[in-house]
């Protein structure tokens, strides 16, 4: 199919652009692209671009590798590129299967020209991204495996206390109450309905089903997180600033691509307010520095790059320096993960103690005349 499409055409349609589907209309997503398939994605469109190749004959080759949803996603687009569409544009009609972040950093590469590096430069994120999600599992793997040895060992102490049972009665030792097949199947229920609560709510997270603003804005205020959660948004931003301002785009349209590539709305909800700041006649500083909510280092940096013309430059390393903080946070977080494992063996290790131990007391309390 793809294929027959004639690429060489003389007289392309003018470009348009597409609105994002309507919520009612909206197909629900199962899933955004993958960060492992995003890496191999990005680098692909960067590499095709950089040797010079048209971007609808890149998306005909996406569109035939990968599962059978990427291929699908990636020849709608290219569906849409040639019905006139900007690349952003066509991505963002394609029911949230591209993150948003990936979306916005390529609405800011098209603004300035800059497409080839910014595929490039999500290509190295996405990487680092799969390596932090692998170094966290493997952080946390050996504390997951006794936690899971501990709850199966449960389990199994639950049904033989039922052997031991003698009739209908129970035995003098029992887990709050459960022993035998009965008290197994009772209490495999209820660590299923525990994973069961657990993973829906990361899918229904990871899916955009369940608003985690107030969360997220309530976590920035807890010392040691909340340094790291604006970290990680820095780094998108002046990343995504340092683009924006490296070519003559409107300072408005900078300040929104840049503070939109932030995903948090605690910045992004000052958009309009700092737009009116430029508008007015004031800096971009000034824009920044009257929402209250951006560090000193970064607004010092920015000054600087103002007076001296080179905000891009000044920006790009920050950015480099954002990024290298959101890395510690990312080891900071899989420490107290696995910590957090820990803890969690321990109280169900301590609670098979105290309900044994309590019981066994008892026992004894029985026995003495």
């Amino acid at each position: 199919m793809a294929n027959t499409r004639d690429f060489d055409r003389p007289h392309d349609p003018p470009r348009r652009t597409f609105d994002p589907p309507d919520g009612k209309s909206r197909k629900i997503s199962f899933g955004k692209m993958g960060h492992k398939s995003l890496a191999r994605f990005c680098r692909n469109v960067g590499s095709g671009l950089h040797a010079g190749v048209e971007i609808r004959r890149l998306f005909e080759s996406e569109a035939a590798r990968g599962s059978a949803r990427q291929r699908n996603e990636m020849a709608d687009v290219l569906d849409r590129i040639n019905g006139g569409a900007s690349l952003a544009a066509a991505m963002t009609a394609a029911d949230d299967y591209f993150p948003t972040l990936l979306i916005e950093m390529v609405d800011v590469g098209e603004r300035t020209g800059r497409l080839e590096r910014v595929f490039f430069k999500l290509a190295e994120h996405y990487d680092q991204r799969v390596k932090m999600k692998r170094d966290f599992l493997t952080g946390i793997a050996w504390p997951m495996i006794e936690l899971f040895i501990a709850v199966l060992v449960i389990g199994l102490m639950i049904f033989i206390l039922g052997m031991i049972a003698k009739g209908d009665q129970p035995p003098g030792i029992t887990f709050f109450g459960l022993y035998g097949t009965r008290g197994l199947l009772i209490y495999m229920a209820i660590i299923a309905a525990i994973v069961g609560s657990m993973a829906g709510l990361i899918f229904a997270v990871k899916n955009q089903w369940i608003n985690i603003d107030p969360v997220i804005r309530m976590c920035m205020q807890v010392p040691g997180l909340g340094p790291g959660i604006k970290n990680l948004a820095m780094s998108r931003m002046t990343w995504a600033l340092a683009m924006a301002t490296d070519t003559e785009i409107d300072p408005c349209k900078a300040i929104e691509l840049s503070v939109r590539t932030t995903q948090n709305t605690y910045y992004t909800t000052q958009i309009g307010a700092m737009q009116r700041v430029i508008t007015g006649g004031g800096e971009m500083i000034d824009a920044f520095q009257q929402t209250h909510r951006y560090p000193d280092d970064f607004l010092d940096a920015l000054q600087t790059g103002e007076i001296a013309g080179r905000i891009s430059e000044t920006m790009e390393v920050l950015a480099r320096e954002y990024e290298d903080r959101a890395k510690m946070f990312y080891r900071m977080l899989t420490v107290a993960a696995g910590v957090l494992v820990f803890i969690v063996v321990g109280i169900v290790i301590i609670s098979v103690i105290f309900a044994i131990f309590s019981q066994y007391l008892g026992i004894l309390n029985d026995l003495t005349p």
